[in-house]
């Protein structure tokens, strides 16, 4: 705690001077610390003695003028307020310092503490706002005291404005969990460690409290081990030293809950016992109890029990009217819901999900929109339970609305990742209710419904770069803001990579004051340019009819939505439409895992893969095509479905494939497709790298014999250059690709598992930096038309709900690429050369790009009809995604010729024998 018992006698032996007699002085100062130490004897024990003692300094203070006292006294109540959770105390003490400090503005200005108090009341506000869920006030307030103090820094010299300072950046960090961003809040967490550790012998109870918020972002994130592993690390500090009961009981819960999840009820059953000493009927936190109880209880599968609890927890939070203002109590109702329902209890469920509901709307802060999405969520699977679907419609709709306005908030990609996979079973409820709607009624409009749905749930954050292109080039945005946006993009790049590789506490700091730079920077941009904006953040999605009229008459597209319980799947030509519905259980996924297996082992048995790929056919595109005429299939897939390679699957159970009647393209989303179609490049350049490889470069990359004659090849078909060995460099990537409409990379591609965006592509080694990272692609801007991805699992990386894999293919997107031919496994280099020969070959004749990679694929396999290179490893591993259009070159006007003067010659064959006949 803090104590200035020496600064303010001075401040009484200067007020009173001669005036008053010495014992006076110290009859004041001796009773003020006295009543200030019982209140800290009672500060976390027994709030009400504590309020008591707070209450006589702010009297003494009071009546002898003494300011400093005034201050302290009602700061430090409303600290312990914020423990106990009495927001009406803080509420009145604000009041209070606001009126002080309006009145005695002259006089705060000499005395010694002015800029703890100054900060220390703005960082009180922030904590009545944050318990009021106001998090945009609360980040306001907070962020107030983080820049005060980085602006000064010789008041880093005071450690109770360390304290401060360090208090304010953790809350800022839990305000970003709470709304679900929480690499921002890691960031935070992380700059609060770096200045702790900056200080020797530093208050531990600092870096302990960050080592359990940690833990609740582990948890949240369901790194259930790990999370625990985090509060144990420092749980014996708060019971053995700070002897802090609210810590000790949220530490515990948290504890429980990783246990449960973990499915180790015995465990958390231990840990509640644990519990028990910390509780008493009294305690602010009696409700966490209850609620760890009720979470043991329907582990178990005990429904009354679990019931009791809960309904406990709910009585004690309306016997606090606080609990409403806070959003306890919704919760309260949320969790009652949620257990109704895994009890198969849906209208119970529905009438606590409508409880809550209303509990939010009653609290007079702005609502907590994560919160209300999250309700939201439950409550469209409760309706649907009960065939509610009309209802259920409106709410996800309620819900969409929320997650568009959210979106534009989650300024860093990874949280907004996270906010979408957790809003994907919204989608999912809306699907299954306009399925089961068109089941009973056969609507037509309820297809175009659904579709809008799965469609919404798909690449939002690839449409955000691209259309974040297209605004910068519309909203007259000045150049010197763009080139600073470029400068802070980069240099986040060139800091993210360097940290990939090693640990650096400076190049930490720099990152994270690098990453807040940026972030102001756009957060300027999106304000000043409202077409910026407006453009950045359309959430429009192209209309089913709309794409009816896009697509070309020989095509239908499919779009799959991968779901928890079930998968849909839309077919779309001109003039047709339907649904399907495939329930989802563990067999269909691990048949799908085993077929992607076999096809990138070349070892594999071909007649049980062709068997196997035989079954995914007839559940997953059979229903989808029997009744469609058009060869060429455009593929959206989603889940597990982005590993299928379409072409490969056997239509027969028998050698005999897809690839060789239909032909086949994938995309991200329709409205990404219209996107690609826009303004495409008519560049017809080819720009080939074949780097060479020996095994002793850095990464140990081995040669590729073939590589030098893929590339070459292609320049038969395009004009353009071939770069190898020493010339097939990355810095002549980086100064050349941007001439060419055509990028063929016949080289290594490394998938990192861990870091997806550290996947990269191998250029020629030259003791420089030779690779390209999926995160560097994010910085290019370029207009491609063509990008091919000879190189082994280039398509492939972290597979992400809507995102697909973010990988070196998603990452071309990223730059501006229209189509991207690429990999989904460790590919053979001999049948590589020969099939992207193949595919260059008839894209020169004016092929668009996925019939010449059909034609590519089915002739390869003609040839090798009766040898092992046969098998679907060799040959489907290849994909073509994007805008198909074909590429218009120079030899497509010598074809053309070569074909018309053919058909003159035979034309006049045929006229000169039939006149002499």
């Amino acid at each position: 705690m803090r104590y200035y018992y020496p600064l303010i006698f001075l401040v009484l032996t200067t007020f009173y001077g001669n005036a008053q007699e010495d014992f006076l002085i110290d009859e004041i100062g001796n009773s003020l610390n006295e009543d200030f130490g019982k209140a800290y004897q009672y500060y976390y024990s027994h709030k009400d003695s504590a309020y008591f003692y707070f209450n006589r300094v702010k009297q003494t203070a009071n009546k002898y003028h003494i300011i400093e006292y005034q201050l302290e006294a009602l700061i430090r109540e409303s600290w312990a307020a914020n423990f106990h959770n009495d927001l009406y105390i803080i509420k009145k003490n604000i009041q209070q310092l606001d009126s002080i400090q309006f009145n005695n503005k002259k006089e705060l200005d000499t005395i010694y503490l002015k800029n703890y108090y100054s900060s220390s009341i703005t960082y009180t506000k922030g904590l009545y706002e944050y318990d009021l869920n106001n998090y945009k006030s609360a980040l306001n307030y907070f962020n107030e005291v983080i820049r005060t103090c980085e602006e000064n820094q010789n008041y880093f010299q005071d450690p109770e404005i360390l304290k401060l300072y360090l208090s304010a950046t953790t809350f800022v960090g839990k305000l970003y969990v709470n709304e679900g961003k929480y690499q921002l809040a890691k960031d935070f967490y992380e700059k609060t460690l770096r200045t702790i550790n900056q200080k020797s012998g530093f208050d531990m109870s600092f870096s302990n409290n960050i080592q359990i918020l940690l833990a609740d972002i582990y948890q949240k994130e369901g790194l259930f081990e790990k999370a625990n592993a985090s509060i144990l690390k420092v749980l014996h500090y708060y019971i053995d030293v700070t002897k802090n009961s609210n810590r000790i009981i949220t530490s515990y819960q948290r504890i429980i809950d990783n246990h449960l999840k973990l499915k180790q009820t015995d465990s958390a059953a231990f840990y509640l016992e644990k519990m028990k000493p910390y509780i008493s009927e009294d305690h602010p936190l009696l409700d966490r109890y209850y609620t760890s109880s009720a979470h043991i209880s329907e582990a178990e599968g005990n429904y009354a029990e679990a019931e009791v609890a809960l309904q406990t927890v709910i009585d004690i939070l309306k016997a606090n009217p606080q609990s409403i203002e806070n959003n306890k109590l919704a919760q309260a109702y949320q969790e009652m819901g949620l257990m109704h329902m895994q009890f198969d209890q849906p209208k119970k469920a529905l009438t606590h999900y409508q409880l809550a509901d209303q509990n939010l709307k009653k609290n007079k802060a702005t609502i907590n929109q994560t919160k209300y999405l999250q309700l939201l969520k439950h409550k469209t699977q409760a309706l649907n339970s009960l065939e509610l679907y009309n209802l259920s419609l409106e709410s996800s709709q309620q819900a969409i609305t929320i997650l568009n306005a959210l979106k534009p908030t989650f300024k860093n990609n990874s949280d907004k990742l996270f906010l979408i996979e957790d809003a994907f079973p919204v989608f999912e409820s809306a699907l299954e209710a306009n399925f089961k709607l068109y089941q009973a009624t056969q609507q037509d409009h309820l297809i175009d419904t659904a579709f809008y749905y799965s469609e919404k749930s798909k690449s939002v954050l690839l449409m955000e770069a691209l259309l974040s292109t297209k605004a910068t080039k519309f909203a007259n945005i000045p150049e010197r803001i763009i080139e600073e946006e470029q400068i802070l993009k980069s240099r986040i790049t060139y800091l993210e990579k360097q940290l990939n590789t090693s640990k650096n506490t400076d190049l930490e700091a720099e990152l994270f004051d690098t990453q807040n730079t940026y972030h102001e920077l756009i957060t300027k941009i999106e304000t000043n340019y409202k077409t910026y904006y407006d453009l950045k953040y359309n959430s429009e999605v192209i209309s089913l009819p709309a794409l009816q009229k896009f697509l070309k008459p020989n095509t239908a597209l499919i779009s799959y939505f991968y779901g928890n319980d079930a998968i849909y799947s839309i077919t779309i030509t001109k003039n047709s439409k339907a649904i399907q519905q495939l329930k989802r259980d563990a067999v269909l996924d691990d048949a799908i895992i085993s077929v992607y297996n076999m096809l990138n082992n070349p070892k594999s048995d071909l007649e049980a893969l062709n068997k196997k790929s035989f079954q995914l056919y007839s559940q997953f595109l059979a229903p989808n095509i029997e009744n469609v005429s058009e060869k060429n299939i455009i593929i959206i897939a989603d889940g597990l479905l982005n590993y299928l390679p379409f072409s490969s699957l056997s239509v027969t159970g028998s050698t005999e494939y897809l690839v060789e009647n239909r032909v086949i393209s994938y995309v991200n989303s329709a409205t990404l497709l219209k996107q690609l179609s826009e303004n495409a490049s008519i560049n017809n350049k080819v720009l080939a790298f074949a780097p060479s490889f020996n095994g002793q470069d850095a990464n140990n990359l081995l040669a590729l014999p073939n590589n030098k004659n893929e590339a070459a090849d292609i320049l038969n078909y395009f004009k353009g250059k071939t770069l190898t060995d020493s010339h097939a460099t990355l810095q002549n990537f980086n100064t050349e690709s941007a001439d060419f409409g055509l990028l063929h990379f016949a080289t290594h591609a490394i998938l990192d598992d861990e870091n997806p965006e550290y996947s990269y592509l191998a250029f020629q080694p030259d003791g420089k930096s030779n690779l390209l990272y999926v995160s560097d692609l994010y910085n290019l801007n370029s207009n491609t038309s063509l990008v091919t991805l000879s190189a082994c699992e280039s398509g492939i990386g972290d597979l992400k709900r809507g995102e697909g894999f973010i990988s070196l293919a998603r990452g071309f997107y990223f730059s501006g690429a229209k189509s991207i031919a690429s990999t989904l496994w460790k590919i053979n280099d001999g049948s590589s050369s020969k099939i992207m020969g193949a595919f260059y070959k008839n894209l020169s004749k004016g092929h668009e790009k996925n019939v010449a990679l059909q034609k590519a694929q089915s002739a390869f396999i003609h040839e090798n009809s009766q040898n092992a290179l046969a098998h679907p490893y060799y040959w489907s591993g290849f994909l073509i995604s994007g805008n198909m259009q074909a590429i218009e070159t120079a030899n497509n006007w010598l074809w053309y010729a070569l074909g018309t003067l053919s058909f003159l010659i035979l034309l006049f064959f045929i006229v000169n024998r039939r006149k002499s006949s």
